[in-house]
């Protein structure tokens, strides 16, 4: 059996497949259906496509971009382990999403388990910033902390609700470009901003 390739699938398919809403973070827990918000199927899908390196969405809040931003953490740990940063306006929004959304999603949705190092101590490489698991890791940081926005690369960077970001992350210049920078040495680079219209 481990020798069997997964299945290809797009970041809708795989979240129609294996991706379950949990009580704590959604009015409607159980099986994810993207029937509920097909609109959302080609911001996600847009992940998939190689012709596609920059998605861009100003959408009203309770849209489901969060979520969507969910399957695409969720599809990139799964199907096609990479290196993801996850960028939030602030540390505080930063652990809000890490406990809230991407903890009950790991813990709820079968296909993690094994594969995301459990958090039983200070060095298991599973914390509220970062998380390890097989062919790659996630870091969440805030934009307003200049030191988590440069460093190592990343193939997949997600900035949420970038019309709250900070003009500058410190001294270093503009949040986006810095956290964008940093999938420059991937030729399959995925970058998602996200923001409500404001």
């Amino acid at each position: 059996r481990i020798l069997i390739p997964p299945p290809v699938l797009t970041v809708s398919q795989w979240a129609n497949r294996y991706r379950y809403l949990s009580n704590e973070s959604s009015a409607r827990a159980g099986k994810y259906r993207t029937s509920a918000a097909p609109y959302q199927a080609e911001w996600m899908d847009s992940a998939n496509d190689e012709s596609v390196q920059t998605i861009c969405l100003m959408v009203a809040s309770q849209t489901g971009k969060t979520e969507s931003i969910n399957n695409i953490v969720g599809f990139f740990i799964d199907a096609d382990p990479a290196p993801i940063l996850v960028v939030q306006p602030t540390k505080e929004l930063v652990e809000s999403w890490s406990k809230e959304r991407l903890d009950p999603m790991l813990r709820d949705c079968p296909c993690f388990s094994g594969k995301v190092k459990e958090s039983r101590s200070r060095d298991s490489g599973n914390t509220i910033y970062h998380k390890q698991f097989r062919g790659g890791n996630i870091a969440m940081v805030g934009a307003n902390a200049p030191s988590g926005l440069a460093g190592r690369p990343r193939r997949v960077v997600l900035l949420d609700e970038v019309d709250r970001y900070p003009d500058s992350a410190g001294a270093e210049g503009d949040p986006c470009a810095l956290a964008i920078r940093r999938t420059e040495s991937f030729y399959n680079s995925v970058i998602v901003l996200t923001s409500t219209p404001t």
